[in-house]
């Protein structure tokens, strides 16, 4: 016992929230150990301290023997509190109570869909998806995963509906990962879908329970990480990302428009800024006689070239967008305002930007916010100003090749196995006819 003490006290020696106690019982004394902050108090001195004392049994709903001082520790950072006495080592789970409640999601607003959204807490997530998904096929299984700091990992998943052979990728991937912890979004991504050299998205993350079961029944994997707020599905193609919770709760027709509506929205948002300096600046032609009367007419006195101001236009609506995104939010919309409306338009009235270049910008902007994926929104934006490099060095032209890279782009990236381009695609055709052209755009899972 003594050298179980000495070893245990020495790993938290210079740890102020580690509280030691020694408790007189009957039968002599019995040494306890917790992380203040971790357990909760009240149950501490009711179910533990109070029944040792007394010569009572420890009352836990979950007490485990405790073989080693490494355990031990590992076991307090999980809110139990160790009982050391003369027979060995015993672990109670006396966890703290202080945890966020399930509150409607912030980002992902909903009008009919549910209003719990996923918490930083594990099992409070895990009871979420049961409550919604009240299926004996859901199968949870859970690793361990980081050797600095680990962190529980849920792989969730419904038998008979999910590609076996897809989640049991992701368990082996998740067991011979090699991280030293998970603590962040980019690092869960990045464990789940390997490496990549693309800015389109190889899974879905969401704060919605009610998107993360959908994702479940639809045969898909589900991960969820303890810390962090979200759940994460994969596979996922660019259909999937293309469509919305909300589309269950309309009627077909409704549906069918506003899934055509963003389809419209996505080739506006990548196609337009570059199109509209191909056309003004190779072939105006292209333009009708009298919009490019007006065109020409509201651009007398306007001392740049019709390339760098959509250029322009394009860095200024990144920098204004990630403004408002890292400043609080009253400060944010009021940052939006004053530089979408005033500056805009005080350019415009000083003839530094013509009116069509900014009304181009714009409506490419807004179409890029009805995607309702924000990480393909993101890839949304990267390619828009690629490709408006290429017409402005190549016209339609080289608006057309930069458009048929980014399909080619698109045609090699997979998701589990499966073809980014599905269901437009097959993973026999596509994939045979576009990997001989281009290297792999991402490390595949082993």
């Amino acid at each position: 016992m003594e050298e179980f003490a000495a070893a245990l006290e020495a790993r938290f020696a210079d740890a102020g929230d580690f509280v030691r106690r020694v408790v007189p019982t009957p039968g002599g004394t019995v040494r306890c150990y917790w992380i203040d902050g971790l357990v909760n108090g009240e149950d501490l001195s009711a179910f533990v301290l109070r029944p040792l004392s007394r010569g009572g049994e420890i009352c836990s709903a979950v007490t485990t023997p405790v073989p080693d001082p490494v355990t031990g520790a590992k076991q307090l950072l999980s809110g139990f509190c160790l009982v050391l006495g003369q027979e060995g080592a015993l672990c109670c789970e006396v966890r703290s109570s202080v945890k966020r409640t399930p509150a409607p999601p912030e980002v992902e607003s909903t009008v009919k869909g549910a209003k719990d959204a996923f918490t930083e807490t594990l099992r409070i997530n895990s009871g979420l998806v049961r409550s919604h998904l009240r299926s004996l096929d859901l199968r949870l299984e859970e690793r361990s995963v980081g050797s600095a700091c680990p962190v529980q990992v849920s792989v969730l998943s419904l038998e008979g509906r999910c590609d076996e052979t897809q989640r049991a990728r992701v368990l082996r991937r998740l067991e011979t990962l090699q991280v030293e912890s998970l603590a962040s979004p980019a690092a869960v991504e990045e464990a789940l879908s390997g490496s990549r050299r693309t800015a389109f998205p190889l899974l879905r993350y969401t704060e919605r329970t009610d998107k993360f079961c959908q994702s479940l029944l639809d045969g898909r994997i589900g991960v969820l990480v303890d810390g962090q707020p979200l759940g994460y599905t994969l596979p996922v193609d660019l259909a999937t990302l293309m469509c919305s919770p909300e589309d269950l709760g309309m009627d077909y027709l409704a549906a069918s428009l506003v899934r055509m509506l963003r389809y419209l929205a996505l080739a506006a948002a990548l196609l337009l800024p570059g199109a509209f300096v191909a056309m003004m600046v190779f072939q105006p032609e292209m333009i009708p006689t009298k919009l490019l009367e007006s065109i020409i007419e509201s651009k007398q006195g306007v001392p740049f070239p019709a390339t760098l101001e959509v250029l322009g236009l394009l860095i200024a609506f990144e920098l204004l967008q990630e403004a408002g995104l890292h400043l609080p939010k009253a400060i944010g919309q009021t940052i939006s305002i004053i530089g979408g409306l005033v500056v805009g338009t005080a350019a415009v009235e000083a003839r530094i930007l013509s009116p069509a270049a900014l009304i181009v910008v714009s409506a490419a902007g807004i179409c890029g916010f009805c995607l309702p994926s924000q990480d393909l929104a993101d890839a949304v934006r990267v390619w828009r100003l690629g490709l408006c490099l290429c017409a402005a060095a190549g016209g339609l032209f080289g608006l057309t090749a930069g458009a048929l890279a980014l399909l080619i782009h698109l045609a090699g990236l997979e998701s589990l196995g499966k073809p980014y381009l599905a269901p437009f695609c097959r993973a026999e055709t596509g994939q045979a006819l576009i990997r001989p052209l281009l290297d792999r755009s991402h490390r595949e899972l082993p």
